[in-house]
């Protein structure tokens, strides 16, 4: 655990934490339970993400206070900024023009080239299964018991980044953090509930008619999706998480890459992709820029969407190549 870090940690009063646009369940659960931490510490703490959390995190939000960015009010006053979940000011989407050019930023993340960040400091550890691994970690070198509320939001972090614990990344040291907040009160199957068996009917809608928006393609290896700014507007309107979107495609026998397109205000495209098995997608992402893990990247292009698609596909191609031994 980097030393510098922990002193930022300690010899500071007012943090915010910040996560990145769309923040999905690895990114909340690990803010709120830092938040919990440094009140645990006796610090003050602010949670406030570019966009609202989806409505599928509502038990997690009422619990513990998450505000969203609202472009005519101020950012609230902090000595310290920590981004969670990811390392780049440019991942706060609008939000990031709002963050004074001298604000102390630190970060704690799990992704590959994250200590390469915007952080001046940084706790990150790419081998980590989700962020928020590393806010455990945190919790055991404090020595402090997780109250009930950021144990939830820790088992939350954990389960959405393994996929329940279906993921490869799903290691030795999950199960053993996750068996401990389960003797703190935590219930797997009530959290899965909370998350997965409240949809809206026009949530459970809105994912048909996406499904139907789904492609298969290169041999039936590679599924991706296509979404336009009207269909990501919808998901906003009714708070839906789109990664929920990737899952049918993950299903479907054969497919290896899994690909997200999300046309995003400013006539650019977010890339999310996933691999199932040998393709590392982090190296797709990072031919745009991007980056992640072996099996979950992502990327911004700046292009339409037709042309996003062009380049992804052919990039995906040549990794399905590779693993063929085609080279």
């Amino acid at each position: 655990m980097n030393p510098e870090f922990l002193q930022i940690i300690e010899n500071h009063q007012r943090f915010l934490l910040a996560g990145h646009e769309r923040p999905d369940g690895d990114c909340l659960g690990s803010e709120i339970a830092m938040f919990h931490l440094l009140q645990a510490l006796g610090k003050q703490a602010t949670i406030c993400n570019p966009d609202s959390p989806a409505s599928s995190f509502d038990y997690f939000t009422q619990q513990t206070p998450v505000t969203s960015f609202q472009a005519e009010r101020e950012l609230p006053e902090f000595e310290v900024m920590l981004l969670l979940d990811c390392a780049h000011l440019s991942r706060l989407g609008r939000m990031a023009g709002a963050v004074p050019s001298d604000a102390k930023i630190a970060v704690i993340d799990h992704h590959v080239g994250s200590e390469r960040g915007d952080g001046a400091v940084s706790f990150v550890d790419a081998t980590a299964s989700a962020t928020g691994m590393l806010v455990a970690r945190l919790y055991e070198h404090y020595g402090l018991t997780p109250s009930r509320e950021a144990a939830d939001a820790l088992f939350l972090s954990i389960v959405s980044d393994t996929g329940w614990f279906r993921y490869s990344n799903t290691t030795r040291e999950v199960f053993a953090v996750t068996s401990r907040l389960t003797e703190l009160g935590v219930e797997p199957s009530e959290i899965y509930d909370v998350i997965h068996r409240r949809n809206h009917r026009d949530s459970v809608a809105f994912l048909a008619d996406s499904i139907q928006r789904c492609e298969i393609d290169l041999d039936g290896r590679f599924g991706y999706v296509v979404l336009d700014r009207a269909a990501i507007d919808r998901a906003a309107r009714i708070g839906f998480d789109l990664d929920a979107i990737m899952e049918p495609l993950r299903s479907v026998d054969g497919i290896e890459v899994v690909a997200m397109f999300k046309e995003n205000v400013k006539g650019t495209v977010k890339l999310s992709l996933r691999s199932q098995h040998d393709v590392d997608v982090q190296e797709i992402a990072s031919s745009f820029g991007g980056g992640g893990h072996r099996k979950a990247a992502g990327a911004s292009l700046d292009c339409g969407l037709a042309d996003a698609l062009t380049s992804v596909r052919r990039e995906v191609a040549n990794a399905l190549r590779a693993t063929d031994g085609g080279g």
